[in-house]
């Protein structure tokens, strides 16, 4: 076997790519675990109102990716596709090319999201004036690091197709967790939103140096390469279509709260939000794979068809088996679980909201993989279509959800949508990849009686049935993935691997 085919199997081998994935988990749930500690801290120091303009700070930096113009994840399938027939030379023009268009498409991008957040918060906000001004300043401050994060984007698209994620991640764990500790460390000093943004922007410029320095032991030849303009288009070309995913999905992510911030008040926002950046940090499992499996299938979709396909499969029942009993458990002791973190009162404002949310987060984490298949295949374009009509749907629905139900009626609307666009996307990834009917055929079983477990949690009341009906739902959960899920071949190797560590 050839050099090329060597590294392209060690790249799309499931250890590989389960190894890869395990690492990302501990790289976001390190930082997860002091998010969760550090909030109640934040929420004391700062106050409600200015906790809640926080929490949108750090929705602005998710919506930076929108000038990421999909190059980043365009740099992850080039290069995936080039290492499979031994062109990485070219692959490292196309890199620092990338690098250089998006560095400028930040700095655009920064200017862009400066004037929208000075029209949103003179406009929308109603803020007394010394706070407005403090909040004007502290998110020009963010603004500036836009560059650095679609930067990072790229420099990550670059150590994805590498499978440097052990590497990626012991960088990744202490600068996530400052996200949250560097606040605290400088509030008793500074205590002003701005002090908190410049230690956001500082995180971000460590981050992107050992990025580079990872990049560069990943791929040496990047050192000598050199700007080419003949590399623009087709990177731009994959990326054009990514870039209307780019910005409708994280728009629609983090739209609720600032339509909530605007419609009722910040701190409407605060008991919406809170729950919400919860809730969405279960997406650190599917992330974690996908990021893994995305070059995987990569690489191996056009000289192994079903190999690409059992990977879907596989990536699909990771997600489902590692999130439906956590969601299962904060749709049915949310207000519980909300009363031991914030306290009763906040326990009390927050807890349905919570239990929406709970009801749409496995389906939007699952949602991950026929997306990232479609971009894999070289299909984005379908990805930006139903993107596209999920906003058009989106945006109507929030709006008279919110005047009619207020935050539970956002979160009605973000679950009802996220339900929907996930199957809607498994039908557009089985109809144009016919390699996954086979895999499909096993997958849909587990993920009905996931969807059946979810609404019945979510209709479950006393605290008592509730448990019974988990853990109901959880054992016909796991019969269906053994038994239908898994082929005979694949159960006897999880059965023979039990008992080889036992």
């Amino acid at each position: 076997m050839s050099v090329r085919g060597t590294r392209a199997e060690h790249l799309t081998h499931p250890r590989t790519v389960a190894l890869g994935a395990l690492w990302n988990v501990l790289g976001r749930i390190g930082p997860l675990i002091v998010a969760v500690g550090a909030t109640p801290f934040l929420i004391r120091e700062l106050g409600v109102a200015r906790w809640g303009v926080f929490t949108l700070a750090l929705s602005l930096i998710g919506m930076f990716g929108i000038f990421d113009f999909g190059v980043g994840r365009a740099l992850t399938r080039l290069i995936a596709d080039r290492l499979a027939t031994g062109e990485e030379a070219q692959a490292a023009s196309s890199v620092r090319t990338g690098i250089v268009v998006l560095t400028a498409l930040g700095a655009v991008g920064a200017v862009v999201m400066a004037l929208g957040a000075h029209l949103y918060t003179t406009l929308a906000l109603h803020l007394p004036p010394a706070l407005e001004r403090e909040v004007l300043a502290a998110l020009y401050v963010l603004c500036a690091s836009a560059p650095l994060v679609v930067l990072n984007a790229a420099l990550w698209g670059v150590l994805s197709a590498f499978q440097r994620f052990a590497s990626a991640n012991l960088v990744n764990l202490p600068i996530l967790a400052m996200y949250y500790l560097g606040p605290l460390l400088v509030l008793p000093f500074f205590n002003s939103l701005v002090a908190v943004m410049l230690v956001l922007v500082a995180c971000r410029v460590v981050m992107t140096y050992f990025y580079w320095r990872i990049c560069v032991q990943s791929m040496p030849s990047l050192r000598q390469a050199r700007f080419a303009w003949g590399s623009v288009l087709p990177v731009l070309q994959f990326g054009g279509w990514l870039t209307v995913s780019n910005f409708v999905w994280p728009l629609m992510l983090y739209m609720d709260r600032f339509v909530i911030a605007a419609v009722l008040s910040a701190a409407a926002t605060a008991y919406y939000a809170t729950p919400f950046d919860l809730i969405v940090r279960f997406s650190v499992v599917p992330v974690a794979i996908m990021q893994t499996a995305f070059p995987a299938i990569t690489t191996a979709y056009r000289q192994s068809p079903q190999h690409a396909a059992r990977l879907f499969r596989f990536s699909s029942l990771a997600i489902a088996v590692g999130l439906l009993a956590p969601t299962l458990v904060v749709i049915g002791f949310a207000e519980p679980l909300l009363r031991l973190w914030l306290g009763a009162s906040f326990a009390a404002q927050a807890s349905g909201v919570l239990r929406l949310l709970g009801a749409g987060v496995l389906f939007m984490c699952a949602d991950t993989v026929p997306a990232g298949l479609l971009d894999g295949i070289g299909r984005p374009d379908l990805n930006a279509k139903l993107a596209v009509a999920s906003l058009l749907l989106y945006v109507p629905a929030l709006f008279a959800l919110i005047h009619g139900f207020g935050i539970a009626g956002a979160a009605l609307a973000w679950a009802g949508r996220v339900i929907a666009t996930y199957a809607a996307r498994l039908l557009i990834a089985w109809h144009s990849y016919r390699p996954l009917s086979a895999e499909m055929l096993r997958l849909l079983p587990p993920l009905v009686v996931a969807l059946f477990a979810v609404l019945t949690m979510l209709a479950a009341r006393a605290l008592a049935p509730q448990a019974v009906v988990l853990a109901g739902c959880l054992a016909v959960f796991g019969a269906v993935v053994w038994l239908v899920a898994l082929t005979a071949e694949e159960r006897a190797y999880v059965q023979a691997r039990i008992r080889r560590r036992r």
